[in-house]
């Protein structure tokens, strides 16, 4: 007599070729983690800015110190022949004005060759310190950042009225991806003359897992990549 067996699991998944038994059980019982495509968009259509991971064993300081051979780590990757790159950079000058009430930023539409402002609401998030185990199981401690700034489009800049007491800042932001279409960035925030690094950080489009309580914040890929480059710029000791 065939016996039936019956889960209590009503989402319970059939036994594929080359699965066994419990392997199908273990997979039933996962739960999916639904990535948040809609804040992925908003992100990638520039209206509203990614979450920051931050290196907490690196100082400015220390970056300052090592930044010189890390643009060379970059240059070098950057311009290896066509199909064999490692980096792909993009940089453009952030003008920032910062009043009492607001901050706003300036960027250029180059269809139209206006100035528009864009003024930044921040939004407060989640900020979470986690530990990333490197290749060599080194533990590297970092804080991941989901407050963010919504971008609201003002138009024309030359017509909205900027209150007369505000500070203006510049500034240039220098994003490094091993990829065109990567999710992942390292990011060197640096002044007009590039010669020193104000800030850096690294940023992702869709690696915080959102919606959970687990410290684990982070997709494997984006810790995937975030190990990579701790490796390329040789950050680790």
């Amino acid at each position: 007599m065939a016996t039936t067996i019956t889960s209590a699991n009503p989402h319970f998944r059939a036994q594929r070729k080359g699965q066994n038994a419990r392997q199908a059980m273990v997979i039933s019982e996962l739960s999916t983690i639904y990535r948040n495509n809609s804040m992925t968009h908003l992100i990638q259509a520039e209206q509203r800015t990614a979450p920051r991971i931050y290196l907490l064993d690196i100082t400015v300081d220390d970056m300052n110190t090592m930044y010189p051979k890390i643009h060379e780590i970059i240059e070098r990757g950057r311009l290896r022949p066509k199909g064999t790159e490692t980096f792909f950079v993009t940089k453009r000058m952030e003008h920032l004005i910062i009043t009492e009430e607001s901050i706003f930023e300036i960027r250029s539409n180059e269809s139209t060759r206006q100035q528009l402002l864009h003024e930044r609401n921040p939004i407060d998030g989640v900020v979470t310190t986690m530990e990333i185990t490197t290749r060599e199981n080194q533990t590297i401690p970092v804080l991941v950042d989901e407050s963010y700034f919504e971008l609201q489009p003002f138009g024309d800049s030359s017509r909205h009225i900027i209150p007369s007491h505000h500070v203006v800042v510049r500034h240039i932001k220098k994003v490094v991806k091993m990829h065109p279409k990567s999710m992942n960035a390292f990011v060197f925030i640096m002044d007009e003359s590039e010669k020193s690094v104000i800030d850096f950080y690294m940023t992702t489009d869709n690696g915080v897992i959102t919606g959970t309580t687990f410290a684990d914040r982070l997709t494997r890929t984006c810790k995937d990549d975030m190990i990579s480059f701790i490796h390329q710029f040789k950050l680790c000791s």
